[in-house]
This record gives structure tokens, C-alpha cells and sequence, in this order.
């Protein structure tokens, strides 16, 4: 008998034994909530191995027709196929490298057979207005959001996001992130803003490694050394993305500033420290000499003269790590250097359904699969993101990734964690002086002059005034 006859003799009695099963169901001899015969007993009456009969079953769950009990059986679920319900899912480009994404989803499918996963890729620009619109329009039914995006959608957390159920596993300045009148958001990942340096550079230069005593003046001072001019290898000893809204705000913080109102609507703040930490945020920047003039559109820029031996310290998160898995170069980690004060930018991403999807329940099904301990296991393991659950963060062993020497750092640092809330601002506000400080830097404006105009912009009496000229103009 030739290969081929064989083949088509097994796909025939594949084929009899499924078709058969589906008879039987579906006309009724085998009714809901019964259990079919046992596969050793399938095995023998349709002539075929166990392996077989085990596939054409896993088949029959793909369509709704049995579901399996482990070490009970296999029971009819329904009587006719069920069509597998799409949910889509939104998310940050950078996701599926920090968080192995879509593997997770093929484990969601595998254990939801009758849900499938539609995934849609939303650009980093306007994801919070984008996310507002497609949940508006029910185009996506859960997605990924992280704590800047999140605030910025305030005050329509309400009537956007589906309440979820706290969960005592994991981080609880994590929860209390994300919470508002009620828990919208469910935390998936996280990392402080923390220091990465070239080991190599530093040993060649005879340079001890940085500590969680280091202030900028010691940064600086290492750059210093650490930058190479030679036209043919140039070099920059430190290096962060100026105007990041995950970055410069850290100056503030350091200085701890704080922004307030009075009862007429005018902005409160310390002119004085305000200066004194833009002025150090702008000396910082001017250390980076050649790299100052360097093009730099985001946070992966620095990562990326990084991971080329063009930059011996950057300004980094945990999930910027994820670039370097196969990059060959000797790193390490540290605490962020400070100037008064030890802190630094917590950033969180987490997982959020649609309040008004007609797949709501599919889609928070969805997000608790992600969030389980069995999803932040798998992330543990196969990338340096931080898992929102603190006994999967703390665990050690397993991993399938290099991790640098200092890598649990982030247990050691938590009192420094700050949100950018904690200045007194919202996201429209801080957007607001991050585009004064474009000016400053470019040297447009002075430290006074800068000061006077963060004022009028901030002011709420002078913003409500302009609001009404505008009105009237219409």
C-alpha cells in the first residue's frame, strides 16, 4: 500500500469519525450535558489511535459542540456549532516586546476555543483621543493603557471604562494608580525611570560603577569622561530624550515642586525651586554636548545610540530593556541620580474594557487572562518588564532572558516612586510646560520670562477669560 493511499485511507476514517460524532449530536442521540464513550472506546469502534480520536475531539470543543473535563470525560456542550466570537484588542506598539503579547493571546484561544483575538496596533500620538474614539464607536473592546493616557481621558473615565474588580495580588500603589471613583483600569506592567550604563565604558575608563548615592554633579562628572570626541568614534557620556513627558518632570520631582490654585484660579508655585530645577534640567541637557544636536524624537532614540555603543549612560524604564535582549553589549542598571531628593517617575500600563462594548463580557474574560498569574509568570520569564502581581515580580528562576546583575533593583526603590500627578498638574498642564521648556531650551526665553508665562498659561481665570473671547468671536 502506497503512502499516499494510506493518507487518504486516515483522513477518510478522520473524517467518517468527526462527521459521525456531529450526527449524533446534532439529531439528538447524543443529547446536552451527556458524555460520549470514552476515547479508548472511539478509538477501537472507528479504527483509529487514541492521538486521533483526541485531535477530532479537540476539533468538536473548537466548535462549541462538547467541552472537556479533566479526568471526567468529554460531555455534549450544544447541540449545533457555535460561530467563534471576535473581540479586538488595542495596544501600544512596544507591547508585544514587552510583554509577549501575542503568545498570551494564543493561550487565551487555546483555553477560550469559542473566543477569537482581533489585535490592533494604535500609534503612540493621540492614543488617549484615539482610544476615546473607538471606544465611542465600539471599534475596540479592550486595550492596553498606560497611567499618562489614562489621566488624560479624565473626566470620562466614568463613561468609558467598564469597573473592574481590585485584586489583592498586585502592587497596591499599582491599584491606587489606576483607580478613580472605582477600579477602571486593571495593572499589567510596570517600571521606574532608572539608569542604564555601558559596563565596558566605565571599566576601560577606570570609572566605579553608579550607586544609589549618586547626585547629577557625579553623573555629570563620569559623562565627562566617559564621551569620546575622536571625529571617527564619537561618543556621548550621557544621554536622555530633553523634552520626554516620562523625563524632564523628574527635575521637578527631584526639587519637589508642586503646583496649586487659589480660590480665584491663579497658579501657585515656588518660582524660586522652579528655576533652580529647570536649571538643572537644562545644565544636564547641555552635558550631552554632541548629542544635544542630535535629532531625537522619542525615548527609543536614546535607547538606540545606546544599543550602538554611541551613549555610555541613558535615561531608561525596565520596558526600554526589552531592546537589548540580543544586543551584544555588557550593561547594567541603577537608581536614577537626584539632586534634593531620591525620586523618580513610576510608569504603569494596564489593561481596560470598553463600557460600552456589546462584547464586554468576552473582553473582561480577556483582561483578567492577562492579569492572572499564569500570564505575569510567562512575562517574568521571557522579558525584563515588571509584572503588576508582587509574588510573580519577586520571584526569581526560570528566566529566558539575560537580566543585569542589578535587576531586582526595583524592589529596593519602590519609596521613590513618584507619579507625575504628584506635581499638582494634569496631563494638559504638564503638555503645557514641556512646550514653554521647548522655548527655553532652544533659548528663546529666559528662567523669568519662562516662569511668567507657565503663570498665564496655567491660570484658570485668565484660561476661562480667553475662553469667553473665543466664544464671542463665534
Amino acid at each position: 500500500m502506497s503512502e499516499k493511499t494510506s493518507r487518504e485511507q486516515f483522513k477518510l476514517k478522520f473524517d467518517q469519525f468527526i462527521g459521525s460524532i456531529k450526527q449524533q449530536i446534532t439529531e439528538g442521540l447524543l443529547p446536552v450535558g451527556e458524555y460520549l464513550p470514552s476515547e479508548l472506546s472511539l478509538a477501537e469502534r472507528y479504527d483509529l489511535s487514541k492521538n486521533s480520536v483526541r485531535r477530532g475531539l479537540d476539533q468538536l470543543v473548537k466548535e462549541g459542540l462538547i467541552v472537556k473535563k479533566s479526568r471526567v470525560g468529554n460531555i455534549v456542550a450544544a447541540s449545533r456549532p457555535f460561530e467563534p466570537l471576535t473581540i479586538k484588542v488595542g495596544y501600544y506598539p512596544s507591547i508585544p516586546n514587552e510583554a509577549v503579547l501575542n503568545e498570551l493571546i494564543g493561550m487565551f484561544e487555546e483555553q477560550h476555543p469559542m473566543i477569537k483575538v482581533q489585535t490592533i496596533n494604535l500609534p503612540y500620538n493621540h492614543y488617549g483621543k484615539i482610544v476615546y474614539d473607538f471606544f465611542q464607536n465600539d471599534m475596540v473592546d479592550a486595550v492596553t493603557i498606560n497611567y499618562n493616557d489614562f489621566q488624560e481621558l479624565n473626566p470620562h473615565h466614568e463613561e468609558m471604562f467598564e469597573p473592574l474588580p481590585v485584586s489583592g495580588e498586585m502592587y497596591p500603589f499599582l491599584n491606587k494608580g489606576f483607580a478613580a471613583q472605582e477600579q477602571y483600569v486593571k495593572p499589567f506592567l510596570f517600571s521606574p525611570v532608572i539608569l542604564c550604563y555601558n559596563v565596558s565604558h566605565f571599566e576601560e575608563n577606570g570609572i566605579a560603577f553608579p550607586d544609589s548615592g549618586w547626585q547629577w554633579e557625579d553623573a555629570l562628572a563620569a559623562a565627562e569622561k566617559l564621551s569620546v570626541q575622536d571625529p571617527e568614534a564619537k561618543r556621548c557620556g550621557f544621554y536622555f530624550h530633553p523634552l520626554s513627558l516620562n523625563r524632564w518632570p523628574i527635575f521637578l520631582l527631584q526639587n519637589q515642586m508642586s503646583f496649586t490654585w487659589n480660590e480665584n484660579g491663579e497658579v501657585q508655585f515656588d518660582s524660586d525651586r522652579f528655576i533652580e530645577s529647570i536649571k538643572r534640567f537644562k545644565h544636564v541637557v547641555e552635558q550631552q554636548k554632541m548629542a544635544v544636536n542630535y535629532l531625537s524624537d522619542s525615548d527609543q532614540d536614546s535607547e538606540a545610540l545606546f544599543k550602538a555603543g554611541k551613549a555610555s549612560m541613558i535615561m531608561c524604564s525596565y520596558f526600554s530593556l526589552n531592546q537589548m535582549k540580543n544586543a551584544e553589549i555588557d550593561y547594567d542598571i541603577a537608581p536614577l541620580p537626584y539632586s534634593e531628593d531620591a525620586r523618580t517617575m513610576l510608569l504603569m500600563i494596564g489593561l481596560a474594557v470598553n463600557k460600552q462594548s456589546k462584547k464586554k463580557e468576552a473582553a473582561k474574560l480577556l483582561v483578567d487572562f492577562l492579569a492572572s498569574e499564569e500570564c505575569q509568570e510567562r512575562i517574568r520569564k521571557n522579558t525584563l518588564s515588571i509584572p503588576a502581581i508582587k509574588k510573580v515580580a519577586e520571584r526569581t528562576g526560570g528566566e529566558r532572558v539575560y537580566l543585569p546583575s542589578r535587576f531586582k533593583m526595583f524592589r529596593e526603590i519602590v519609596p521613590t516612586y513618584r507619579l507625575y500627578s504628584d506635581l499638582g498638574l494634569s496631563f494638559k498642564e504638564l503638555k503645557e510646560i514641556r512646550d514653554e521648556l521647548r522655548l527655553y531650551l532652544s533659548g528663546l526665553l529666559d528662567e523669568a520670562f519662562l516662569c511668567k508665562r507657565i503663570e498665564a498659561k496655567l491660570s484658570k481665570t485668565v484660561q476661562s477669560v480667553m475662553a469667553g473671547e473665543r466664544g464671542n468671536e463665534h
